[in-house]
């Protein structure tokens, strides 16, 4: 029986040690090699390929001889394993030279068939994970007093140690590919924004999945990842793996470049930028000034690129910035400077426009000469824009009782008849349909004179490789180029056409440009005009005393900078909306509008049509005028529902990109500037109703988009990109930088998107006006505003007139428009004999000018 125990595997011998035997093999330096030995080995690489191949059984290989005997009864097992260490002890061996040797210690034992049996079944056996938990963290004693026993803890530390780098070192560089840039794509937009972190941790977590596993234990512990399972480091260990990967080679950089652009131009300073590039999150502030050049380069590029194959159209605008210096000097100091920033738009959906449209624009403007607009023209126009108009106006009648909140629960809401008309004509929308936008070098150029607007002109002709001979007579026999602007941009533009009439050829007249005005600017006028129209005093029931009801601070007075517009706009579709609530139950002879939710869609239609018809149009204030007794203060109310309505329709179309509707609001338009006596606005319009029905060919109009919002924004965007670079900046730097303005607007607002860490200001949550249209609800209810009332007055002042009294101007100016006075002055200013001569010999043979 004894002698059968000498053929015990390794792993009973070990699982049988005593405790005096135990704390002499783990202490022992062979022990501690033999463990070491485990994982490195050359014996190990010189052992034949059937060890290498026992080594990796987990069980017993099939022909193994002797067989294991079965474990004899733990009764014994003490006195087994005395037997074991005597006999070992009789021939010179201790537990730690006994698993040294059996361990690959030497080439003999490595090779011998019984003894790498034994070893191969005891690598396999079950027991081994048991024991060396129990070397690392020994069981305490039952009733023992004493502390838990050492154990290996110390040695298998520093193996698991040795064991971990080896693997997760390998792991790392095989997620080095993932955070590799290619070389001169680095910095395409294409190529920054795709970085993904959502998948981009899902590939590392694929490839390195101990790394991970690791990182995420260290990131938080069991209990955190009970209490806050939502609570996700999963983004935080990607940067710490991107940091490690960075740290060996800077060609693992492309987390670093993302970070890189994000914090230069989200404001932080030369310094932060300095330590974090320190610690490795960002490439160096050198890299990243050399990046943006780059940048724009490369934008340039691809947007004469785009505009060879496209449809496009520029905008330009002041950019007023301030120069800021260190140190102030005689010859440096901090400088307010009024410079020029413009962008190009490409409208890749558009169709290319033909060849022959810069001779087609030519000859419809010489006949359009000769032929302009009547005052019968422009009623016609407008007759048929109204009756356009009326299906969209009676749409946001029904629109302001269906969002109400009382009306959440109507049975109808899907019903046809009370879906919004389709648009006159509205741009298609869509990812393939986004108009590309991107911005030219800011010029130090101010957009004061006319002198000016030429040299600018000369200057974005040159950003845009039109600079050269060839190129110039191609655009002005070939091509056509839209420049929108502000009212004073375009009428300087315009007025340069007109000097330029008799200049040498169709570049120097500048017949290739035309000058639509932008509808930011005119939305502002219109709601302008409104403000002066129907502000009145605190005691009416104008504006001005709806303002105070809703604590509306700062409208008092009109004003062009500032968030002014945005606040009025808001705060007209508010008063809009609590009079046509307030309309709503008065026509449906109701007390809530509760109560009108048993009325049919097609009921609500025709209620919408008659609050149209009886209370918020022409015809109703010239039947309530016409009236023996007429009520002043109902008048009131229908001329400012009548007026309020195309301003909300407008704003609407122009969000939407429905230009139809944006076309025929220019009649409406043009009435109210000519009754407001608003001479440029009056301008304007009449030159897009002119070049819209007799001077631009069809194709242009496609181009038709309200693109100076667009250039107000970029604007913006210019002057945190310059604020971002600090003091001693110039404009020639400036003009270098503004061209990646685009690229870095879109890699902020994808970091923002990856971190969910959109800013208020750039997209939140507007706070909910229902208090607002409820206090003003019952403001207009208390003063029975939309119930007549025969007879009642306005009061006026000692002089007869107050301010509470509006003026219908719209009426006013479609009355000063038959007079054909303003139409003649119009007329006289724009009809000029323009040449048509084709001399090209103006460069010498360098391309210089003579």
């Amino acid at each position: 029986m004894r002698g059968d125990h000498t053929q015990t595997s390794g792993a009973f011998v070990v699982a049988a040690c005593c405790r005096h035997s135990r704390r002499r093999l783990l202490s022992s330096p062979m022990v501690q090699c033999s463990i070491f030995r485990g994982h490195y080995s050359d014996l190990e690489h010189s052992a034949s390929e059937s060890d290498d191949s026992d080594f990796e059984s987990v069980g017993p290989p099939a022909s193994a001889t002797p067989t294991e005997p079965e474990a004899p009864p733990k009764i014994k097992l003490v006195e087994d394993v005395n037997y074991v260490l005597t006999a070992m002890a009789s021939v010179g061996l201790t537990v730690g030279t006994f698993l040294d040797a059996l361990s690959w210690g030497d080439m003999a034992c490595t090779q011998d068939a019984n003894i790498r049996n034994a070893r191969t079944r005891f690598f396999g056996s079950s027991e081994l994970p048991s024991i060396l938990r129990r070397w690392h963290k020994p069981p305490r004693l039952p009733g023992s007093k004493w502390a838990r026993p050492q154990g290996a803890k110390s040695v298998m530390r520093l193996f698991a140690l040795e064991c971990s780098l080896e693997f997760l070192e390998e792991e790392l560089e095989m997620v080095a590919d993932i955070f590799k840039s290619p070389a001169g794509d680095d910095i395409k937009e294409e190529h920054l924004t795709g970085f993904s972190f959502s998948k981009t941790v899902e590939k590392v977590k694929e490839i390195a999945p101990n790394l991970w596993r690791m990182l995420s234990r260290l990131a938080r512990t069991e209990g955190q990842e009970n209490r806050n399972p939502d609570k996700n480091p999963a983004n935080t260990i990607l940067v710490i793996i991107a940091i490690f990967s960075y740290t060996r080679t800077h060609h693992r950089g492309r987390l670093q470049k993302l970070f890189a652009i994000y914090f230069k131009f989200r404001g932080l300073s030369a310094k932060g930028f300095d330590t974090l590039h320190a610690i490795g999150l960002t490439m160096s502030n050198k890299w990243t000034g050399d990046a943006v050049e780059r940048i724009s380069e490369e934008a340039m590029a691809s947007m004469k690129s785009l505009m060879d194959r496209f449809p496009w159209l520029m905008s330009y605008d002041n950019a007023l910035l301030t120069f800021r210096v260190f140190a102030q000097r005689v010859d440096h100091k901090t400088l307010f400077g009024s410079g020029t920033a413009g962008t190009v738009y490409i409208k890749r959906s558009a169709k290319p426009l033909p060849r022959g449209i810069n001779r087609s624009l030519q000859e419809r403007r010489k006949e359009g000469m000769k032929n302009p607009l009547s005052g019968a023209d422009i009623f016609k126009i407008a007759i048929l824009a109204d009756e356009r108009r009326l299906p969209h106006i009676t749409f946001l009648i029904l629109r302001y009782l269906l969002d109400s909140p009382d009306f959440t629960t109507y049975f109808g809401k899907d019903d046809p008849l009370l879906q919004r008309p389709p648009g006159i004509r509205e741009l298609p929308f869509g990812k393939d349909h986004v108009t590309l936008q991107y911005l030219l070098g800011t010029l130090d150029i101010p957009e004061a004179s006319y002198e000016d607007n030429a040299r600018l002109i000369i200057e974005w002709l040159r950003q845009l490789k039109f600079d050269s001979p060839n190129a110039q007579q191609k655009l002005g026999l070939e091509q056509i180029i839209a420049c929108v602007g502000d009212q004073l941009t375009v009428d300087r533009l315009r007025n340069l056409f007109r000097f330029r009439a008799e200049d040498d050829n169709s570049f120097e007249r500048l017949d290739w440009l035309i000058v639509p005005p932008g509808w930011l600017h005119i939305q502002m006028a219109f709601a302008n005009s409104l403000h002066k129209q129907h502000l009145g005093t605190s005691k009416g029931r104008g504006l001005s005393a709806a303002f105070d009801v809703l604590k509306r601070k700062g409208l008092q007075s009109s004003a062009t900078q500032g968030p002014f517009f945005h606040d009025l706009s808001e705060t007209l579709h508010i008063i809009a909306e609590a009079q046509i609530r307030e309309v709503w139950l008065e026509v449906g002879k109701v007390k809530s509008l509760k109560d009108l939710l048993t009325r049919t869609p097609s009921e609500l239609v025709q209620l919408a049509e008659k609050i149209l018809a009886e209370h918020a149009s022409s015809v109703a204030l010239v039947k309530m005028n016409l009236k023996p007794r007429p009520d002043e203060l109902k008048a009131q109310s229908i001329m400012f529902l009548r007026d309020v309505l195309p301003f909300v329709l407008l704003r609407a179309a122009v969000g939407r990109g429905d230009v139809g509707i944006m076309e025929d609001m220019i009649p409406h338009l043009l009435f109210r500037f000519i009754g407001g006596k608003n001479s440029n606005y009056t301008t304007e319009m009449l030159e897009l109703l002119q070049g819209l029905n007799r001077e631009w060919p069809a194709e242009i109009w496609q181009l038709f988009m309200p693109v100076d919002e667009a250039q107000e924004m970029n604007i913006k965007d210019i002057k945190v990109t310059y604020r971002s670079e600090g003091p001693n900046i110039d404009w020639e730097y400036i003009k270098k930088l503004h061209p990646a303005v685009h690229v870095i607007r879109e890699v902020n607002n994808h970091m923002e998107y990856e971190f969910k860490t959109k800013v208020r200001g750039h997209k939140h949550t507007i706070p909910k006006k229902e208090l607002d249209l409820q206090e003003l609800q019952k403001w207009y209810r208390a003063s029975d505003v939309h119930t007549f009332k025969a007879g009642r007055k306005i009061r006026k002042g000692p002089d007869s007139k107050t301010p509470d009294v509006p003026k219908d101007i719209p009426s006013k100016g479609a009355i000063t428009m038959q007079t054909g006075e303003m139409l003649t002055r119009w007329r006289d200013t724009r009809t000029v004999d323009r040449a048509s001569t084709q001399n090209w010999d103006l460069f010498d043979d360098s391309g210089d000018e003579d």
